[in-house]
């Protein structure tokens, strides 16, 4: 392959990727409006819900609901759910350990709110650090401003 073509290669795979952060921010916008979790700020980087919601939240298996509600009362069925929780649970964790004395690097930041959430909760770490594709910093920068 010439380098024409690996450099389109390269342009698709990247955009696949940037594109996984509205569909992040999409499911995290839905979850949020459904009470899964408290995210003041998400509504400020995806302004409507729309249709876009996460299969596992919609369509979450009988089985999979009752499993859930049966080991995690009050807790959302889906596996996004689960995900978010489980990088929140150990996020914290470590930044209590450390007694906020560490640096945290959100690799693949996207839209994503944490820096808040960790202000919100007396939880900053020392530093706080996102990287992303300039795209994508740049339309968060957009939003915050």
């Amino acid at each position: 392959m010439n380098s024409q073509g690996v450099m389109a290669t390269r342009e698709a795979a990247d955009e696949a990727v940037r594109s996984t952060c509205d569909d992040a921010s999409t499911c995290k916008r839905f979850a949020s409006s459904q009470g899964y979790w408290r995210d003041p700020y998400i509504q400020h980087f995806v302004r409507s819900l729309g249709e876009r919601k996460a299969p596992e939240i919609n369509r979450g298996r009988r089985l999979l609901l009752l499993l859930w509600l049966l080991t995690n009362p009050g807790c959302g069925p889906d596996r996004y759910y689960a995900r978010v929780r489980g990088v929140n649970t150990l996020l914290d964790a470590f930044v209590r350990r450390t007694q906020c004395n560490c640096q945290i690097i959100n690799l693949g930041a996207g839209l994503d709110t944490t820096f808040w959430r960790l202000k919100d909760e007396n939880l900053m770490p020392k530093k706080y650090f996102e990287v992303d594709f300039p795209t994508i910093v740049a339309r968060k920068i957009h939003n915050i401003k």
